[in-house]
């Protein structure tokens, strides 16, 4: 941006509580969260997830193309590098697992939607899953590995389901 810091929300800000998350280094219940084991306060966690579905995912395209990069406040797309301005379905995915996680199920699922939309309904991927897409004609790196976070969406919900059994 050129500027020593910048005001982009991005799909990616929340990547590092998700692993810690999907790690198991904090409990997956969030009604037995311990402050001393926090690593992030989860009002924050949630709030940040609110913010990115609702600019990134909800913003761009109305939800049906995943979660674009970087958005600015104003609900704009962020094209200060090509990376912002793309869609990276492994980002994409573990965004939606990291939101599955939290408790924003529907959210998750919405998100992950939209990497579906375009690459297997509307670009005919089928196996070849892109690293990247752009809104128009543009996709890179066919075949990547990063999206198969796909699986973390599935490990998600399992963590999710082994909390409420454990605790009924």
């Amino acid at each position: 941006s050129g500027r020593s810091y910048s005001n982009s929300i991005m799909a990616g800000a929340g990547s590092g509580h998700w692993y810690i998350r999907a790690c198991g280094l904090v409990p997956e219940d969030n009604e037995v969260m311990d402050s001393d084991r926090e690593v992030l306060p989860l009002d924050h966690v949630t709030s940040s997830l609110r913010k990115v579905y609702d600019f990134n995912v909800m913003q761009f395209h109305q939800g049906t193309m995943g979660a674009v990069n970087g958005m600015r406040p104003n609900g704009k797309k962020d094209v200060t590098s090509m990376q912002s301005e793309e869609v990276w379905t492994g980002i994409t995915y573990a965004l939606a697992a990291s939101m599955i996680q939290e408790g924003m199920v529907d959210e998750g699922f919405q998100t992950a939607y939209g990497v579906y939309n375009m690459c297997y309904l509307q670009c005919g991927f089928a196996f070849q899953t892109p690293e990247a897409y752009l809104e128009r004609d543009f996709f890179r790196s066919l075949g990547y590995m990063r999206p198969l976070a796909i699986w973390a969406m599935q490990w998600a919900l399992e963590g999710r389901h082994r909390a409420r059994v454990t605790s009924s």
